[in-house]
C-alpha cells in the first residue's frame, strides 16, 4: 500500500488517535473487573480507532485534476492526476539527469500515493522524453517496483523500422505485460469527466521527423483547457492552425523546451494561454528557452514559469482564465 506523503495535520492527528487508542485500551482492560465482554468491547474500540487513524493519514481531498510539470532538467515529465482515481504520465525523460525513473519519477509518484499509472503517453521517442519511462518499464518487467502500468500510448507512425527507441519501448512494454496503444489525430481518451483529445499526428505521419510528428494532446476538464505540445515546431503548428483544431487554452506546455523554432506568434494568437510552462535545464547548451520565444509568450499575455528557475509547477483544479486554485 502506497499511502503518499501526508500533511502535517494528518501526521499529528494520526499519532493522537493512536495514543488515545492505546490509553483507552490499557485503562479499560485494567479497570475491567471480571469482564471478558467488557474487555472485548475495549478491543473493538481500539481496533476501530486504529482503522480511523489509518483512514485519517491516507485521506486526500477531492480534486478534479492536478497537473505537475516536474523539474526533470533538460527534458519533460508531467504527471496528471484525475478525480483522485486516474493517473497518467505524459513523457518522462532527461538528458542531464541519470536514473530519472529511480530518483525522481518513482519518488514523486509515491509521495502522491500513486501505485498505478493508467497510461504513459509518449509524445515522441527522443531520449529527453523517454529515459525515465524506459526505467519504469524495466522496473515493472523485473518486478522491482509495486507500481503498475496499464497502458503505454505512442503516436501512430507508419515507419518505425529505423526508430530504435520506438521499437525498444514497444518490446519492453509487451515484456512487462503493459498494453501498447497507438493514437492519431481525432482520437479521444476519457477519464471520468476529463477528455484527452489527440490533435496530432495525422494518420499519414511517418515518424521520420520525430519532433514534427510528436503527439499533441488537448486536455479538457469542465471549463479548463490545457495543451501538451511535445517538441513540435512551427511547421506542425501551421498545420494545426490549418486544420482548425486549436483553440484558446488556459495552460500550455511550451513546445521543445522554449526553442526559438516553436511557439510562433500566429500559434499564440489562437491558443493565448494564461499560463505557459517551459521545462528545461539551467545548464543546457541549446539556449533554451529562447529570448524570442519568451518575448512572444509575454506579448500574448501569458504568465511564464520555467522549471529551471522555479522547480516543479503544479496546477490544481484550474477552472478559468484566472481561477487557478493553486500554482506552486
Amino acid at each position: 500500500w502506497i499511502g503518499g506523503k501526508p500533511e502535517v495535520w494528518q501526521i499529528v492527528g494520526y499519532y493522537l488517535v493512536l495514543a488515545a487508542a492505546v490509553w483507552i485500551y490499557r485503562a479499560g482492560v485494567k479497570k475491567s473487573e471480571n469482564g471478558k465482554i467488557f474487555a472485548w468491547k475495549i478491543r473493538a474500540v481500539y481496533a476501530g480507532m486504529v482503522c480511523f487513524a489509518i483512514l485519517l493519514i491516507s485521506y486526500r481531498p477531492h480534486e478534479d485534476f492536478r497537473i505537475a510539470c516536474l523539474d526533470v532538467g533538460q527534458g519533460d515529465g508531467i504527471v496528471v492526476e484525475i478525480e483522485n482515481r486516474w493517473n497518467i504520465l505524459i513523457d518522462g525523460g532527461s538528458t542531464n539527469k541519470n536514473e530519472l525513473g529511480k530518483y525522481q519519477l518513482l519518488p514523486y509518484l509515491k509521495s502522491r500515493g500513486i501505485s498505478r499509472l493508467d497510461g504513459i503517453y509518449v509524445s515522441h521517442t527522443d531520449e529527453d522524453h523517454i529515459s525515465g519511462v524506459r526505467e519504469l518499464l524495466e522496473f515493472v518487467e523485473k518486478d522491482l517496483t509495486s507500481l503498475r502500468i496499464e497502458n503505454l500510448i505512442l503516436p501512430k507512425w507508419s515507419d518505425i523500422q529505423e526508430n530504435k527507441n520506438y521499437r525498444e519501448l514497444t518490446e519492453l512494454a509487451e515484456s512487462a505485460g503493459v498494453r501498447v496503444l497507438t493514437v492519431k489525430a481525432g482520437d479521444e481518451i476519457r477519464y471520468g469527466t476529463v477528455r484527452l483529445k489527440v490533435l496530432w499526428p495525422e494518420s499519414t505521419a511517418s515518424g521520420k521527423e520525430v519532433n514534427e510528428d510528436a503527439m499533441v494532446l488537448e486536455m479538457i476538464s469542465k471549463d479548463f483547457k490545457g495543451l501538451f505540445t511535445g517538441d513540435i515546431g512551427m511547421v506542425t503548428e501551421e498545420k494545426l492552425i490549418q486544420n482548425g483544431c486549436l483553440e484558446d487554452v488556459d495552460f500550455l506546455k511550451t513546445a521543445h523546451h522554449g526553442s526559438r523554432y516553436s511557439t510562433g506568434a500566429e500559434f499564440l494568437e489562437i491558443v493565448r494561454p494564461e499560463l505557459a510552462v517551459v521545462s528545461c535545464s539551467a545548464t543546457n547548451t541549446y539556449g533554451h528557452p529562447s529570448p524570442d520565444t519568451l518575448e512572444r509568450l509575454k506579448k500574448s499575455g501569458s504568465r511564464v514559469l520555467i522549471t529551471r528557475d522555479c522547480g516543479a509547477v503544479t496546477i490544481v483544479n484550474g477552472k478559468s482564465v484566472s481561477a487557478f486554485n493553486r500554482i506552486k
